[in-house]
């Protein structure tokens, strides 16, 4: 029960450090114009971060721990969390050309880091469910997606990638709705 405790602790860091940055493009606190590409991102990885919250159930079921167990539990949000961090924005960034070129300058180490939160998230399916699920598949998708994203620098392959990432998730969506994926 401890280690799920921490989990959540741990994705909680992420998911309130994404609320915050949407929080002030909806009060528009910021002078900042958003990046539709950015902004995308940051709720696919807030919506990732509440995907991975339900393996909190699947970690509350393991009854034996071990300390590599452990540390492999709580790498996953702690990645997903360094993920959050490269992409919510520091206070420097003043205008929306500003903005793309954040997104564009981190977002090779972002994607990357993403790209490791599937690994975890397919290694998580291997370990807690002895083997992929049908959602495996996705993740899969999600993770080639990453690594292209990390090599290409084109605005207009980021564009077509998020417009992807937004695909794969309404596939997922849909197909939880219809009970084929848990």
């Amino acid at each position: 029960m401890l280690v799920a405790i921490m989990f959540v602790m741990l994705l909680s860091l992420g998911i309130v450090s994404i609320i915050t940055a949407l929080a002030s493009v909806v009060n528009k606190r910021s002078d900042v114009k958003v990046s539709g590409v950015h902004l995308s991102w940051l709720v696919l990885l807030l919506i990732a971060h509440f995907n991975m919250f339900w393996y909190t159930f699947d970690i509350l079921n393991v009854e034996d721990w071990g300390f590599m167990g452990f540390l492999y539990t709580i790498a996953g949000p702690i990645l997903i969390f360094f993920a959050s961090s490269i992409l919510v924005p520091d206070g420097s960034v003043d205008d929306r050309s500003e903005l793309k070129d954040y997104y564009l300058r981190i977002s090779r180490q972002f994607f990357q880091i993403f790209a490791i939160v599937q690994l975890w998230i397919l290694g998580s399916d291997l370990v807690l469910h002895g083997g992929f699920v049908p959602a495996s598949l996705l993740n899969l998708a999600v993770l080639v997606l990453a690594v292209v994203l990390s090599i290409s620098r084109a605005e207009s392959v980021h564009r077509a990638g998020v417009v992807v990432a937004w695909l794969i998730f309404v596939v997922q969506l849909a197909l939880r709705g219809f009970g084929v994926l848990s």
